[in-house]
């Protein structure tokens, strides 16, 4: 029974960090929506297990085990914390900010595009893709963080980006 404990909290941990990476450098906004949902359940499995007498000496493995797989992604001490501590990690802010960021990474990338694009059609459809995608955050973000201490700010945020667009469409 207790290699099962170890296996899972092993296996969750590469799977906080693998999921921590991609939150943090994802812009595709369907990949961070999914990631979120993902990451609720190895947060909750992890806070399940923190008691397990082992804890520490297991994630500490998993984190040597996601170095050695992952040589380019060393886990610096915030996420080294956020995984020996699943209970004190904030886990709707994270995603919160996740989700506004990737979203921020994304839209710099469409309007660095947009601006290379040559006919107004092109500019047109992106620019509606754009606008599309922000709608869909701001959906996500009251569907599943509505409650959140963070959501006012993350709605804000979003906001900005869409007055930029806006802004943007009126010059084509």
């Amino acid at each position: 029974m207790d290699s099962i404990y170890a296996t899972t909290i092993r296996s969750s941990s590469i799977q906080f960090l693998e999921t921590l990476y991609i939150l943090n450098n994802s812009k595709n906004i369907e990949t961070i929506q999914s990631r979120i949902e993902f990451f609720e359940t190895v947060i909750d499995r992890l806070r399940s297990l923190i008691n397990n007498p082992d804890y520490k000496n297991l994630t500490q493995l998993a984190i040597d085990d996601y170095s050695v797989r992952y040589f380019n992604r060393i886990p610096g001490e915030s996420d080294i914390s956020k995984l020996t501590s699943p209970h004190s990690f904030d886990l709707e802010v994270y995603c919160i900010i996740s989700l506004i960021n990737g979203f921020k990474r994304y839209f710099e990338e469409q309007l660095d595009e947009i601006e290379f694009l040559k006919s107004n059609s092109s500019k047109e459809k992106r620019i509606s893709k754009v606008i599309h995608n922000i709608l869909s955050v701001k959906n996500y973000l009251q569907m599943k963080f509505s409650e959140s201490k963070s959501y006012e700010s993350g709605i804000e945020e979003i906001e900005k980006m869409a007055s930029k667009i806006k802004i943007i469409h009126e010059t084509i």
